[in-house]
């Protein structure tokens, strides 16, 4: 039997908590006019969750974060099909692990990253509707961990609050943000980061958030959280008056 509610009168965090009371397995569907998305649980915990009503195969994932290759990925599917026939049940995350592609603390990282990136979204809508099907699954997401709620929600919380002091400097996703042409009276080191150096390069001439979102692929958050740090040290500045919907 599918559990409903409505966001107005039933927050997320509840509805999790519920589910991870009564150690369900299943998938909390959300949809709205912020989107859809996904979050799966199995005994009432955590293993896949998306923003988004379209997303990536777990395997396709990996690859794309630089953490296995296409050849390993296709060599441990390989493994899945044949210990198919054995009736065996290792899920794809723990066959990369077993065969030495990926370290388990590694792959345990990138699914709470994944997942709390997700929740961060999802936790951000104020209306909306929820759906939990019990019988749904996730197969093609689900690499073999599973996370606890209060550890992910926890996560999702903190990024939630260090994105109101963000907003307070980037109020909304169309801020448009240029290198500052005067980064500072004194010559001191500056030390950047891969993505800060390549956000850096993308704002040459200015650039919105949105588009700097849309160019890199980090996601509103961490893109917002990079930019933040450079316009508090004085290394990029506001490019022109903002417009269009807020950060939040």
């Amino acid at each position: 039997m599918a559990l409903e509610g409505n966001l107005k009168d039933f927050s997320l965090v509840e509805m999790f908590r519920l589910l991870d009371s009564g150690a369900k397995s299943g998938a909390l569907h959300a949809s709205g006019p912020s989107g859809e998305g996904i979050v799966c649980f199995s005994s009432g915990r955590i293993y896949f969750a998306s923003a988004a009503s379209n997303h990536e195969p777990a395997g396709k994932r990996l690859v794309g974060a630089g953490v296995i290759s296409e050849k390993q990925l296709r060599q441990a599917q390989g493994l899945m099909k044949i210990q198919k026939r054995d009736k065996a049940d290792r899920k794809l995350g723990q066959i990369l692990v077993d065969e030495g592609y990926l370290e388990a603390d590694v792959l345990e990282g990138l699914i709470a990253d994944q997942i709390v990136e997700a929740l961060f979204e999802l936790m951000r809508w104020d209306e909306g509707e929820l759906r939990f099907e019990p019988d749904d699954a996730c197969p093609d997401a689900d690499l073999g961990i599973a996370l606890p709620v209060e550890q992910l929600v926890a996560d999702a919380e903190k990024r939630l609050e260090a994105w109101e002091r963000i907003r307070e400097k980037i109020p909304s996703m169309d801020a448009r943000f240029a290198m500052s042409a005067d980064p500072g009276h004194k010559p001191i080191d500056i030390h950047l980061k891969p993505r800060e150096w390549m956000l850096l390069c993308y704002l040459h001439g200015g650039r919105s958030v949105r588009e700097l979102v849309e160019l890199a692929g980090y996601g509103d958050f961490e893109t917002a959280k990079v930019l933040y740090g450079m316009f508090v040290g004085g290394l990029i500045e506001r490019a022109g008056a903002a417009s269009g919907r807020s950060a939040g």
